[in-house]
């Protein structure tokens, strides 16, 4: 392998795209290929396609695609330079060169930040092992019921009652000031200079990404102080709406057990993993988010909420469900007994009487349909049920299958006594704006992809990605002047450059980790995970594609030479109309010549 190979090559060749997709996505062997279901979009068929041949992987159903880095920065919600860093480090390479970054100065700061959060999550771990201050904090820990392997695992930590106890911490590191307080951890005071700490006499929970890396912290009161919990500001590093708690710890269990169970608080999530109930997740005080279901959808189709079982329990739920149908995830909920919470029921009751609720947990769906039509019947007012038609009628509009949402429109119409054809016709009129909208996205969009990429080009775009030792035979062919798309003929101009004979190709030489023609880099992807030819069919396909565009071509300059003709006529140049015959002579022999 020559110098001139990048590390973000070599980095390439050593890390296997299954090895990064198959933690995340189910994937079974179909071919050469792997299929499974796409973690970036509601998937209801496995459209889903990694090649570990080229080390790409492309969804028919969404276009999503590319190369081990697409892929790790696209489900870890990465930029670049941080996917790079990762995937170096498990391929075993020390990172030299400086690659191209957007902003310099914010990637720096991104560094900073992660290695201060990691360190003040030692300083706070630390506290609460070791110092008398934390008394009250361990004291309240054995109270709830939490051991000391939770408390590692989870690197639990406390904040004492002093207001400066970070700040004299982070004083100490050169430029960590600024960053904590980009952070949130240091509050400038209101009068005067300086800051004090944000977190004071709290229990703390270190907030992680997937890859175990410390984004945030949430603080539970140790006193009388409100808010009784409390969490980092949004920050350069964390947004919480994108964040679930305990999810880089429970995510080989959910993988193992095709489920993850949400809760609510963080002692919630700390009891059923204490408890050996480690498929679970805390959405860190705030309501489930889009952002966190598509999160857990990349890991398991099955959800299971736990929510209080009052009023409020189960309004919080059902606002979830939209979004939950949208993206084809049947979700189960439990809703505990008045007053009790996860970490109290498994005080009171024991893991077996958990473990029953959440096997027999019904569908959400079902259980926010009984509710508004259970008090519905067919002598009621035309009023009262319209009034309940038109509110489960958005719900419905939501179900993906077809066929499951007409059986529900029947079941419906049925149960309420209103005629099934009055319910269609509502919920047809909930359609339209939808339907008017993607029509209008076809018109704008389809003309202009159409004949971007002549089919003919393509297919030889296809059979190099799959073939590159057939690039020098293509290369000779003297055809690629004539590509009309200039896209693909610069994309096969960078396979030959990169190509090294006898070595199969690496798409990610090519791709680049920021595209400036997303469309280009889906294409490129798409065929890479194409159905493969042998050696012997892709090489007829292309010596027969190479004569179409000798054809096309000829054609092209065979009526540009017509037009000549009938102009050298009309002038009645003589000469000319000699010489051009001459010319369209030599080409209808080559012409012959092609068609034999």
């Amino acid at each position: 392998m020559g110098q001139d190979v990048s590390e973000k090559t070599i980095i390439a060749e050593r890390v296997s795209i299954l090895d990064l997709v198959s933690p995340h996505v189910q994937l079974k062997k179909a071919g050469k290929y792997y299929k499974g279901l796409c973690p970036f979009h509601p998937d209801k068929n496995p459209s889903f396609i990694v090649n570990p041949d080229r080390n790409t992987f492309h969804c028919f159903g969404c276009g999503e695609g590319g190369d081990i880095y697409s892929f790790f920065m696209k489900f870890h919600n990465l930029p670049f330079p941080q996917a790079l860093e990762e995937l170096a480090r498990r391929a075993g390479i020390q990172l030299r060169e400086r690659h191209l970054r957007k902003d310099p100065k914010k990637e720096e700061a991104y560094k900073k930040g992660l290695a201060l959060n990691e360190s003040v999550c030692r300083f706070y771990h630390r506290t609460l092992l070791e110092t008398p201050e934390a008394g009250v904090a361990r004291e309240y820990l054995e109270k709830r019921g939490i051991g000391g392997e939770t408390i590692r695992a989870f690197s639990l930590g406390c904040a004492t009652a002093g207001w400066d106890r970070l700040l004299r911490s982070v004083q100490k590191k050169q430029g960590a000031m600024e960053v904590a307080s980009a952070l949130g951890l240091l509050i400038p005071r209101k009068e005067g200079n300086g800051s004090y700490d944000r977190f004071r006499n709290r229990l703390m929970f270190p907030i992680f990404n997937t890859m175990g890396q410390v984004l945030a912290f949430g603080g539970r009161s140790l006193g009388d102080q409100e808010p009784k919990y409390m969490n980092s500001p949004e920050s350069f590093l964390y947004h919480k709406g994108s964040v679930l708690y305990g999810l880089h710890g429970a995510q080989q269990a959910i993988r193992e057990r095709d489920a993850v169970i949400v809760v609510e608080g963080y002692f919630d999530l700390l009891a059923l993993h204490q408890n050996g109930i480690q498929n679970a997740v805390a959405v860190l005080g705030t309501a489930l988010t889009t952002g966190q279901i598509d999160i857990l959808k990349r890991h398991t189709q099955n959800l299971v909420l736990v929510f209080d079982g009052d009023l409020a329990g189960r309004k919080a739920s059902f606002r979830n469900l939209p979004d939950l149908l949208e993206r084809n995830i049947p979700a189960r909920v439990v809703y505990l007994p008045e007053d009790e919470d996860p970490d109290s029921f498994l005080n009171k009751q024991g893991k077996e009487a958990l473990e029953r609720l959440l096997e027999g947990a019904p569908s959400l769906l079902e259980l926010f349909l009984e509710e508004k039509t259970q008090d519905i019947g067919k002598g009621d007012p035309v009023e009262k049920k319209v009034a309940a038609l038109r509110e489960v009628l958005p719900i419905i509009k939501k179900i993906p299958d077809r066929l499951s949402q007409g059986l529900r429109i029947k079941s419906l119409a049925e149960e309420i006594g209103i005629p099934e054809l009055s319910v269609r016709e509502e919920l047809s009129n909930l359609n339209e704006p939808a339907k008017k909208a993607r029509e209008r996205v076809a018109q704008e969009t389809t003309p202009q992809e159409a004949g971007k990429w002549p089919a003919e080009e393509k297919l030889i775009c296809q059979i190099l990605i799959q073939f590159p030792s057939l690039l020098p035979r293509f290369i000779e062919a003297g055809v690629l002047g004539s590509f009309r798309s200039a896209s693909l003929g610069d994309t096969i101009r960078e396979l030959a450059e990169h190509y090294r004979d006898g070595e199969t190709l690496n798409l990610s030489e090519i791709l680049p980790e920021e595209p400036s023609d997303p469309g280009l880099f889906r294409l490129l992807t798409r065929l890479s995970c194409r159905e493969e030819f042998t050696k012997e069919q892709a090489v007829r396909a292309l010596d027969d594609s190479v004569r179409r565009l000798k054809k096309r071509a000829l054609k092209e300059r065979m009526d540009g030479l017509n037009k000549k003709i009938q102009e050298a006529d009309q002038s009645q140049h003589a000469d000319l109309r000699t010489q051009l015959s001459l010319e369209m002579q030599r080409l209808l022999q080559e012409k012959k010549a092609l068609l034999c």
